[in-house]
């Protein structure tokens, strides 16, 4: 069995109906979750009240745990840049849940992102 690890930006870090977070670099928290077994942990996203450069930063600490794919709702230029060099497919969602965005990204109806959907600095609050 292949066990693939995704990213999830959440705005809360309770279970699969933790809340996904519309920001990438200024999400409080970092869901890991494993496909096969649905086991999830969460992190802090250490960057989410950074002054500057938080989807950057944002960005190394997803890349530091060699995730398959990322979900959040929007992906500013920089961070999409760490990403895809690091090759690491990226997929927006803007519906509710983890459980939610889990079950579209198994049933592969979560559209692949090629470009940012942001510009730079749109994720300050």
């Amino acid at each position: 069995m292949i066990i693939i690890k995704i990213i999830l930006t959440t705005s809360d870090n309770n279970d699969l109906n933790a809340k996904v977070d519309k920001q990438f670099g200024r999400a409080p928290f970092f869901a890991l979750l494993e496909t096969d077994n649905l086991e999830i942990s969460f992190l802090d996203n250490s960057a989410a009240n950074a002054s500057s450069g938080a989807g950057v930063m944002a960005a190394q600490q997803v890349v530091d745990e060699d995730p398959a794919a990322v979900i959040a709702g929007n992906f500013g230029p920089k961070a999409f840049s760490v990403l895809k060099a690091a090759g690491i497919k990226m997929y927006s969602y803007s519906g509710d849940t983890v459980r939610d965005a889990v079950k579209l990204y198994q049933d592969d109806s979560l559209k692949e992102l090629l470009d940012p959907t942001n510009g730079a600095h749109a994720g300050l609050k």
